[in-house]
């Protein structure tokens, strides 16, 4: 399979505005073209809905120049905010390897 150049989103939890059951301050997730790298994550559980909602905002980072940041405040009365961030591009398989 030929290996190419895949977009990386770097999101992080910058502020924490009440209990969250999934996220603290810091926590970073990093995504590959649409997928996450679960081995540079230290999170075991993800929050579907902020995924869900974070998703429009990940695709249009994509198409932005590295560097480029957006922010997310979560839906469930903003308890967690995280800024989102257009790294430089990395070479990444995508097969799948059992």
């Amino acid at each position: 399979m030929e290996i190419r150049p895949q977009t990386v989103i770097k999101m992080t939890v910058v502020k924490k505005n009440n209990y969250c059951p999934i996220f603290e301050e810091g926590d970073e997730i990093i995504i590959k073209k649409h997928c996450f790298d679960i081995s540079f994550n230290k999170l075991e559980k993800y929050c579907y809905a902020t995924l869900t909602d974070i998703y429009p905002k990940c695709n249009n980072l994509r198409k932005q120049p590295v560097g480029s940041k957006d922010t997310f405040t979560c839906r469930d009365n903003g308890i967690i905010e995280i800024e989102l961030e257009r790294l430089e591009d990395e070479l990444y398989d995508f097969e799948r390897k059992d």
